[in-house]
């Protein structure tokens, strides 16, 4: 399932206020609450969204009405603490001519405006107690009546009301009335705060970077590992928003391209206490252990997915902070070993895991890849300890979940995700796949690099903007060469005729990508310089609309959408990589996860081959398959898949040197910053697997 990262209209637009102005689903725990949204969407209920300022209620609610059968109506979003008291009931109602001092002309309300549509209700919680009389009222007979006037007018509208405090807090009190509470509170979608879902903060982070650099025209500053764990350390008192101020500061400010801690500016405040509703909806006043309990009961009615590991992870990461960071202090605080601790923490990526030292005199690669299962121990295994003694007496946290990046438009680890081969071979072993999607190569090598995933299919060049970036990611294994699965392409009726007349003009491409490489050697064998065209860097996603709106006059890339593309635009292929590049696609991991687990990797390159060859002897039935996910028609699919036979193999000295050479190219036009020793990258399983293989 693709999660889509969602942003208010226009969010360049907007003052700098408090709300958020986009929202990711990538931490496990958002896209269970993306799960929840798509489940309440389709029907007409009212909703109440609750959250911390700053975590995106308006957009989810946004949201919400683009996937109900009112998307076609109108949209309202209403703050209720925005208004006098005097004007709110005029605003929300509407008034007739003459109904107040001022009141020049009748005017419709909020609810008026929304008829057939969603009304959004923010901070409903400020409303004044005798308008929360009127609102029910409306909620109740579904029609309004404006201010002066006697005559009921009925209304067909959707309301979902948002809130940052705690509703039932306000009841206890007096401040809201408990019928409309009642009311609004059909269903609730509740919002956690960013500290609390720490896998959206990188994705939310680099998106904001790239809103900001293209706003200027240049490409984004890199973050540094040391700003990244600020980024993960840092509590977000002001969620999104507070997210999005501290990159966009780092950005105007940073030097060499690259954003270090100092450069972010986080404040040193702390989240509110109870800031956020108790999960139980009890009274405060409850002893600690029986608002757990509620706690406890509240999630077990949601039938949440690994329920126990979630709230372990909360728990250590609550403990952990609560320590200010002191691992043998949250031994003592929970009563367990620090060995255990630490092994979480990892577990968890609180803290990084210390792989192995690598020796120099490893054996070689195995002539085919390690492609068996073998008879290796696996760790997380179903009745086995979740923490294992290393040799050294160390401990080593359990795999429960393997991390598996794809790009959108990669062909075979999408046959692997949609097949679901991989998900039971894992399953077997008591390993959980998570798949992570991505727009192209270079964007999963980011999130590699930044420990969001284990191991991916990617292209010649992400791997080397990674190494040279010090990221500690291993080749593992190579898909065979497919030249003329890439190429530029012009417009069917461009004046463009060649390589060289591509001068000047603009040409649209994943920077970094395999075709970034593609392209410098085509300008190469034509006598031009990298410099001597004008470079536009878009994911395929958007490089496609730039392309077919000729906003940009060429475009690099590669299967299926290049199959896609011509077969819809009747576009030409200007060069493609035969004798040029080989196009060949490289699985990668991260170090420390592939010496860790030598035996889920060749699990995952096991399986991997197995749906490949299946793939190379049904190209039908695999073309259908692919043509429903990636909304592509067969023809299209079928024509990328045969340019790319499926196989696998460990790298070679000639893979080696081909990949050395796309390095040295990129060190030769600067695109990456010190020179990098491809080989030191190759990867050598364990001998007790290698043996298996």
């Amino acid at each position: 399932m693709t999660s889509p990262l969602l942003t208010l209209p226009n969010p360049g637009a907007l003052a700098m206020t408090a709300r958020a102005k986009a929202v990711v689903f990538e931490d496990e725990r958002s896209r269970v609450l993306l799960e929840r949204i798509r489940q309440l969407a389709p029907s007409d209920a009212t909703l109440l969204v609750t959250g911390e300022t700053g975590t995106g209620k308006e957009i989810v609610a946004r949201h919400i009405h683009e996937m109900s059968h009112r998307a076609r109506r109108p949209f309202v979003a209403v703050n209720c603490g925005a208004w006098s008291e005097s004007l709110v009931e005029s605003e929300l109602f509407g008034h007739e001519k003459g109904a107040f001092t001022g009141a020049t002309t009748a005017k419709a309300g909020w609810f008026e405006s929304a008829d057939g549509g969603t009304l959004f209700l923010d901070e409903v919680g400020d409303l004044p107690l005798q308008l929360q009389v009127k609102l029910l009222r409306v909620l109740q007979e579904r029609e309004v009546v404006r201010l002066g006037s006697r005559q009921p007018i009925p209304i067909d509208v959707r309301l979902i009301a948002a809130t940052n405090v705690d509703l039932e807090e306000a009841v206890a009190a007096r401040r809201f009335r408990e019928d409309l509470f009642y009311r609004l509170n059909v269903a609730t979608v509740s919002l956690l705060p960013l500290r609390e879902r720490p896998g959206d903060i990188l994705p939310l982070a680099r998106y904001f970077l790239s809103i900001h650099a293209g706003r200027v025209g240049v490409a984004a500053p890199e973050i540094t590992r040391e700003a990244t764990e600020r980024l993960l350390e840092h509590p977000w008192p002001g969620n999104i928003r507070e997210l999005e101020n501290a990159i966009h500061h780092a950005f105007l400010v940073c030097k060499g391209h690259r954003i270090a801690p100092a450069d972010l500016r986080l404040t040193a405040l702390q989240p509110k206490a109870g800031s956020m509703p108790p999960p139980s909806g009890r009274a405060s006043a409850e002893p600690p252990i029986a608002r757990l309990e509620g706690a406890l009961l509240a999630l077990f009615e949601q039938n949440l997915p690994n329920l126990h590991e979630h709230i372990e992870e909360v728990l250590m990461r609550t403990a952990y902070r609560y320590c200010n960071r002191n691992q043998l202090q949250t031994a003592r605080l929970l009563g367990i070993s620090r060995n255990i601790v630490r092994a979480r923490l990892i577990q968890f990526r609180e803290l990084a895991g210390s792989p192995r030292a690598r020796g120099a005199g490893g054996a070689e690669p195995p002539e085919s890849g390690p492609i068996s299962s073998g008879p290796c121990h696996v760790e997380g295994a179903e009745g086995e300890d979740d923490v294992e003694e290393g040799r050294g007496g160390g401990a080593r946290p359990a795999v429960r979940t393997v991390r598996i990046g794809c790009s959108k438009f990669g062909l075979l680890m999408m046959l692997v995700k949609l097949t679901g081969a991989l998900d039971r071979a894992m399953a077997e072993r008591g390993v959980k796949v998570a798949w992570r999607e991505f727009a192209g190569g270079t964007q999963l090598v980011e999130a590699l690099r930044a420990s969001e995933v284990d191991l991916g299919l990617v292209g010649e060049g992400p791997p080397v903007l990674a190494l040279s970036a010090h990221a500690p990611i291993v080749y593992l294994a190579a898909e065979p060469p497919a030249p003329e699965g890439e190429a530029i392409i012009v417009h069917k009726d461009s004046p463009i005729r060649s390589v060289a007349d591509l001068k000047g003009k603009t040409v649209a491409l994943n920077r970094g990508s395999n075709v970034d490489y593609l392209l410098m050697r085509a300008l190469e064998e034509v006598n031009l310089r990298y410099e001597d065209v004008n470079l536009s860097f878009i994911p395929p996603s958007g490089a496609r609309a730039a392309f077919e709106s000729r906003e940009v006059d060429a475009w690099a890339i590669w299967n299926p959408v290049l199959s896609s593309v011509k077969d819809a635009t009747g576009a030409r292929v200007l060069r493609d990589g035969k004798g040029l590049a080989t196009n060949t696609a490289y699985y990668i991991g991260a170090r420390g996860f592939a010496d860790e687990n030598p035996e889920l990797v060749q699990i995952f390159l096991s399986e991997v081959k197995a749906v490949g060859h299946w793939a190379n002897e049904n190209m039908a039935e695999a073309a259908e398959l692919l043509a429903s996910h990636q909304g592509m028609s067969k023809p299209a699919i079928c024509a990328a898949l045969q340019r790319r036979k499926f196989g696998m193999k460990a790298l070679d000295a000639e893979l080696v040197a081909s990949q050395q050479q796309v390095a040295d190219t990129f060190l030769k036009l600067r695109l990456i910053p010190r020179a990098i020793r491809v080989a030191e990258a190759q990867w050598s399983p364990p001998e007790r697997c290698a043996k298996s293989a």
